[in-house]
């Protein structure tokens, strides 16, 4: 029988999702507008907070209409800056989803919905990594640092379970104690490297792993590294991989690597928050090659090549959630009450917080939507575009202010590439670098698309600057990145006709 109780509360959430509505649909459809800036110009926005009466229905959607026109576009396919894009249109339902239930993922009964969703979720992913079905399982978390965090302190803990009760002082206290030291590729993301500060590890406890020219952990490398850190005292204890790093998007030799940690009892977790999409969707051979399989623990961020709205980041545990409540629980009484037996238990108790987003239903509903095949036709579409862009960028012929020069074959969908002023053979090679960075904030300045640089230290040394462009977006075409390098092209010669030595630079 239907309700005639008159619900005020959902009489105004009706109105203001009915302007809200329009509102944000307009902002998308005008944001992919070929003309819409990826920069706008900030409008100045009152920022006062009302002592009296508030702004109301009237006033506020003047207010949001000016925070969507200054917002960076990431709706736009020229948005190619950071390692994520616009959502899909069905993650954003998925977001105000969340939003409406306002549930509390930490114990069973405050989420329950969410709770059977995170568990499904996570066991579908970790059966993309070819992990155990039987024990596999994964947790949702703020972002792929918090996953890498937490998978080093269920490490941690599983090594050295005296820290829990005692900490360092204590377990240095209780007799005799060896250096808890953890190893990571050079190019591995900074986060393996503040989880060892916040698990009191230390940084110069962090062992970093040369990699090879094409950015991969050298695995013999880290072999030498293990074995001369046991043999000075040291108690190596995990090892952090990285399927798609941060720069060249490379992926580390993960079989090679778990040999290494099998023969040493370390604990292999491997940091998919880039190229993780590519590794558990992929066909493709040249990915198939990478074990994920091998590896105690996975990080994936769908809300990267995937699509979903910042953020979503997943934790795959391959013996399940059993070591994570091992290690880091706590049982607080007052919180934790036993879930639900018959279903699932608590999962904040996993954790090293207590309050959490049900983020895994904004993937759930996603992925119900589009469906598997959807996600391993867009990321294999991804990396033929950044196959066919690395082609692109290695045939354009050269201008009368330089030529193109490609930094690396591509791995994932990270192109990394050079405009080089003058000709290579006169022009320094600190000028490159130079170059890149003028380039790029002039391009950006511009705001009609938004690009970013990056350096990268090889074993033949460190190379001079260059750009970097990470293909996340489905709207993104050959025509698109076909104007990207000639708007480069443009402002060089914009740049030259100001300061004929503009790019002459003593530096990289």
């Amino acid at each position: 029988m239907e309700s005639t109780v008159p619900c005020k509360v959902a009489d105004e959430l009706e109105e203001l999702l009915r302007e809200a509505s329009q509102v944000f649909s307009d902002y998308v459809r005008s944001s992919r507008d070929p003309q819409a800036p990826v920069i706008p110009r900030i409008e100045k926005l009152n920022l006062t907070i009302p002592e009296e009466d508030g702004m109301g229905a009237a006033g506020i959607w003047d207010d949001i209409q000016t925070i969507c026109g200054a917002a960076t576009n990431t709706w736009s396919e020229r948005f190619l800056y950071k390692l994520y894009a616009s959502p899909t249109p069905i993650g954003v339902v998925g977001e105000a989803l969340v939003g409406l239930l306002n549930n509390n993922a930490h114990v069973f009964q405050a989420s329950p919905i969410g709770a059977l969703i995170e568990d499904k979720v996570g066991r579908q992913l970790a059966e993309l990594a070819k992990f155990p079905a039987d024990t596999a399982a994964g947790l949702t978390f703020p972002g792929g640092s918090y996953s890498n965090m937490h998978a080093l302190m269920v490490a941690r803990n599983r090594r050295f379970p005296e820290l829990k009760r005692g900490g360092f002082a204590g377990a240095m206290a209780g007799g005799e104690w060896r250096r808890p030291m953890i190893f990571t590729s050079a190019h591995a993301h900074y986060s393996i490297e503040k989880a060892a500060v916040a698990a009191g590890i230390g940084l110069d406890n962090v062992v970093s792993v040369p990699t090879d020219a094409a950015g991969r952990m050298d695995s013999h490398a880290l072999r030498v590294l293990v074995e001369q850190a046991i043999a000075n005292g040291g108690a190596p204890f995990f090892v952090n991989a990285t399927a798609g790093t941060t720069v060249l998007g490379a992926f580390d030799p993960i079989d090679e690597i778990a040999v290494v940690c099998a023969d040493h009892g370390l604990w292999l977790h491997v940091d998919g928050s880039w190229g993780g999409p590519l590794a558990l969707f992929s066909s493709d051979e040249e990915l198939g090659r990478y074990r994920v399989d091998r590896a105690d623990s996975f990080t994936v961020n769908p809300h990267k090549l995937m699509g979903v709205p910042l953020q979503c980041s997943f934790l795959l545990m391959r013996d399940g959630l059993a070591p994570m409540r091992e290690a880091l629980g706590l049982g607080a009484s007052y919180l934790f009450h036993g879930g639900s037996p018959d279903v699932l238990d608590d999962v904040g108790d996993a954790t090293m917080g207590c309050g959490r987003r049900p983020d895994a239903i904004k993937l759930w509903l996603a992925w119900r939507y589009h469906g598997t095949q959807y996600y391993r036709r867009r990321l294999a579409a991804a990396r033929r575009l950044a196959l066919d862009f690395a082609d692109m960028v290695s045939a354009r012929p050269p201008t009368a202010l330089g030529c193109w020069r490609l930094v690396a074959r591509p791995q994932s969908t990270c192109v990394c590439f050079w405009f080089v002023p003058g000709q290579p053979h006169s022009a320094p090679l600190p000028s490159w670098g130079h170059a890149t960075r003028l380039l790029c904030a002039r391009l950006n300045s511009l705001g009609h698309v938004l690009v970013d640089y990056a350096t990268v230290d090889l074993p033949a040394g460190p190379l001079p600057t260059f750009f970097r462009l990470p293909l996340n977006s489905p709207h993104v075409t050959k025509e698109t990145l076909a104007s990207v390098l000639a708007a480069i092209e443009q402002t060089a010669q914009a740049l030259t006709e100001e300061d004929p030595r503009c790019f002459v630079a003593d530096s990289s």
